[in-house]
């Protein structure tokens, strides 16, 4: 049932927040977002493992960058996430979404 929850909030996210930001993954390049991704794994767990904190490796590139920008304008609440993609353009937040959807976690 949990994953389903998770499931269907990625979603909504993603339909509501896809809508209204136009080409979310222009000048992603893997090899920055892998760079980038330190401050993400200090968190959510490099090997892709969820203990409390939701694992993102894996997750669909668009998904992932529609969850940041809903980070980064409030529409989703969370006072670190809202930092942290606060700090993001856009590039960054493309950079990240195509390095940890090609992430794969020790699930």
């Amino acid at each position: 049932m949990k994953t389903l929850l998770k499931f269907f909030f990625f979603v909504v996210v993603f339909c509501s927040s896809y809508a209204k930001a136009e080409n979310l993954l222009d000048g992603a390049d893997l090899g920055y977002g892998e760079y980038l991704s330190g401050e993400c794994v200090t968190c959510h767990s490099k090997d892709g493992v969820d203990k409390g904190i939701p694992a993102i490796n894996g997750l669909d590139a668009e998904v992932f960058a529609s969850i940041m920008y809903a980070y980064k304008t409030g529409e989703m609440d969370h006072p670190v996430m809202m930092m942290v993609a606060g700090r993001l353009d856009a590039e960054q937040i493309a950079s990240l979404a195509v390095y940890f959807a090609a992430a794969s976690g020790g699930k």
